[in-house]
């Protein structure tokens, strides 16, 4: 029989370089893709970035005791850092190629490696072309709206009233009665869609909140939903971090947008829901002439 031919494989180097990578994308992209689709959504779900460097940080622990398991993989996975530090035999054949190779090689890491560095802890306090303020103001779309649920009308009430066969009660206990259904349907709607970041007592402190740079609002402050509009809550609530003008950065929102996923009417439940979670009151709008 011939000898058989050697067959040339991936250094152990390069592979732990691709896992890495590969590892990368799937939870910067694959998870967000498959969580969207499990749940239904048309936008991806946003992944915590401690959990992207927990995973990360697991995987770099799972090479490293993969390459220390046994010398012959400690030599496959050092063998290309050590040749390329060493350089080419100048009896090589290919000696000036592989020396431009790797001086070019010693230039470009350095400059690599210095820029990620340089990008993660360069100032970033800058002159604002605009004045950032708290609360951007509302665009005019938004402005004259009213939560449809906190007054409901007097045909509302009546075919409420019909329906659950009350009609001997006032129209104003109906309406009560009529708004405390509303907002009990907010409340489920906001235990499944909101409570994750802001928490079952609407106080900021749910299960997802710590995954987040910016913590999720305080409903329960006084200084956050009290002081505002419903119209205001119903905008932030369906426009979400994307729909805030070029005034509210550099702090922004992680907030979703939400026009995707729930109706106007949801969105006016939900926010009756917060503010009585909270225990707080909704701002009264000024008059408009």
């Amino acid at each position: 029989m011939g000898e058989k031919k050697r067959q040339r494989k991936i250094s152990l180097f390069w592979l732990s370089i691709a896992t890495l990578v590969v590892t990368y994308l799937l939870l910067r992209f694959g998870l967000g893709y498959l969580s969207m689709l499990i749940a239904g959504k048309e936008s991806l779900l946003p992944i915590p970035g401690v959990a992207m460097q927990m995973y990360i940080i697991l995987a770099i622990i799972a090479l490293a005791l993969y390459i220390t398991f046994s010398p012959e993989n400690t030599r496959d996975f050092l063998a290309p850092v050590i040749r390329f530090l060493r350089g080419p035999e100048p009896a090589s054949p290919r000696f000036k190629s592989e020396r431009l190779r790797r001086q070019v090689g010693l230039v470009i890491i350095p400059l690599i490696v210095g820029g990620v560095v340089y990008a993660q802890i360069r100032p970033r306090v800058q002159s604002p072309t605009l004045l950032r303020i708290q609360h951007p103001t509302i665009p005019g779309a938004y402005e004259r709206l009213q939560n449809p649920w906190r007054n409901p009308s007097d045909d509302a009430v009546k075919a409420f009233l019909a329906e659950t066969k009350l009609e001997k009660i006032s129209l104003e206990e109906g309406r009560e009665l009529l708004r405390e259904k509303y907002t009990e349907e907010g409340r489920i709607l906001y235990q499944i869609n909101c409570r994750p970041c802001h928490g079952t007592k609407a106080d900021g402190k749910g299960p997802m909140a710590r995954g987040f740079r910016l913590n999720p609002i305080d409903f329960t402050d006084p200084g956050t939903i009290a002081t505002l509009v419903e119209a205001y809550s119903f905008w932030r609530v369906k426009e979400g971090g994307p729909g805030l003008p070029a005034g509210a950065t550099p702090w922004d929102s992680a907030m979703p947008v939400w026009k995707g996923d729930l109706t106007e009417d949801q969105m006016w439940m939900i926010i009756m829901a917060e503010y009585e979670i909270a225990g707080k009151e909704p701002r009264m709008p000024e008059k408009l002439e």
